[in-house]
């Protein structure tokens, strides 16, 4: 199924062929992949595995801004799996990125209230919505809280960049149906 979700100000569909280069030009930037603990300069063959996985991904949204019709921004709802390796179909995991050119407008939270909403119908089998935020990425952490996601815990996790670091990680929960409520 083909979801198309609506805003005051954005388009949320699923990304296209021609979306590619902005996805590149978005993914590859430093001030986007440094916070959210993305491998440093990637080359083009890892970036078109990351575009064709998130194109595949059945909820994955490109986020594209009314006034250009210019993708700004990806939403992607992974599949999750518990802690025993079993993928559980109750759970999704959120990636996403914006263009920092559009960052403390809004915009990610306008996004994701919508795709919160459209998970939030009956015919979803979602109840929970997963983040792992990098806790140096106070903007992305600030983000999560407001819309209702709740710091379960945090762990250590590899960065690659200029070298391989350790980087605290915080792992944080959204149940659909505290959202509602909000």
């Amino acid at each position: 199924m083909t979801v198309i979700l609506k805003t005051t100000r954005l388009d949320l569909r699923p990304l296209t062929d021609s979306d590619y280069p902005a996805y590149k030009r978005l993914i590859t930037n430093p001030v986007i992949a440094q916070p959210t603990g993305l491998m440093g300069n990637p080359d083009d063959q890892q970036v078109q595995r990351w575009y064709r996985a998130d194109r595949q991904t059945p909820l994955s949204f490109g986020i594209v801004w009314h006034r250009t019709n210019a993708l700004i921004g990806v939403i992607v709802f992974y599949d999750w799996f518990d802690e025993t390796g079993m993928l559980d179909e109750s759970g999704l995991e959120l990636g996403d990125f914006l263009d920092p050119d559009f960052w403390g407008q809004g915009i990610m939270a306008e996004a994701l209230q919508a795709c919160f909403a459209e998970l939030s119908k009956a015919n979803w089998p979602v109840q929970t919505i997963w983040a792992n935020c990098l806790v140096s990425n106070e903007r992305s952490c600030r983000l999560l809280e407001k819309l209702s996601f709740r710091t379960i815990g945090d762990q250590l996790m590899a960065v690659t960049g200029s070298g391989q670091t350790l980087q605290r990680q915080a792992l944080l929960r959204l149940d659909l149906s505290t959202w509602q409520n909000n």
